[in-house]
């Protein structure tokens, strides 16, 4: 019985030797694979912040640009803000509704660079008047007002150069203004500085 003891005893140490090597082996198999993971979690973490930074330099260039724009139309203009990023820019009872919901981005002319369109609405009093839309061309890196469209219309989408838009038939004031035969879709292309109706 002495001998076997001693027998476990002179072996014990190299068993729990191979096992303690296991066990670092063991940790250091899983670092090894779970390193890749971890770095390409990160790498997709940064891509998508530095994704979602270059969309908000983007959207507050084109309100700035708005916002520019309308304050140019009045002497002495009053700018507000609401918490959720609307402006308005008045003057006495005329007022313009700076909305970033309103901000459409895609390709309008002919090159890869994406360009927006911001919709402004008008208001004389608590009356909406009109609704302007700001077509802003992306060159080199920078967005330019290129003209602004007076159109009682609400921009859908922009894809494949191809502006989509819901027309109102009738006066969005009216009575009839939201009935589903007083609206269409249209389709436009920017050409030469003019929005051109082309066929659906």
């Amino acid at each position: 019985m002495k001998v076997k003891i001693l027998i476990y005893n002179e072996l014990a140490p190299t068993a729990y030797r191979q096992a303690g090597i296991w066990g670092v082996m063991k940790k250091s198999l899983l670092i090894y694979f779970l390193i890749p993971f971890f770095f390409s979690c990160a790498q997709n973490k940064n891509k998508a912040g530095d994704e979602n930074s270059a969309a908000a330099k983007f959207k507050k260039e084109v309100i700035d640009l708005a916002s520019k724009y309308v304050t140019g139309k009045f002497k002495g203009p009053v700018k507000t803000f609401t918490n959720d990023g609307i402006i308005t820019i008045a003057e006495n009872q005329n007022s313009y509704i700076i909305n970033p919901s309103k901000i459409y981005t895609g390709f309008i002319d002919y090159d890869n660079i994406e360009d927006a369109i911001i919709s402004i609405d008008y208001y004389h009093g608590q009356y909406l008047v009109l609704t302007e839309h700001l077509i802003l061309i992306n060159s080199e890196n920078k967005l330019t007002l290129n003209r602004s469209i007076e159109s009682d219309m609400k921009i859908l989408s922009i894809k494949d150069r191809v502006i989509t838009a819901e027309v109102y038939t009738r006066s969005r004031n009216g009575p009839l203004a939201n009935c589903s035969v007083c609206k269409e879709v249209v389709k436009y292309q920017f050409r030469q500085g003019e929005l051109i109706r082309i066929e659906p």
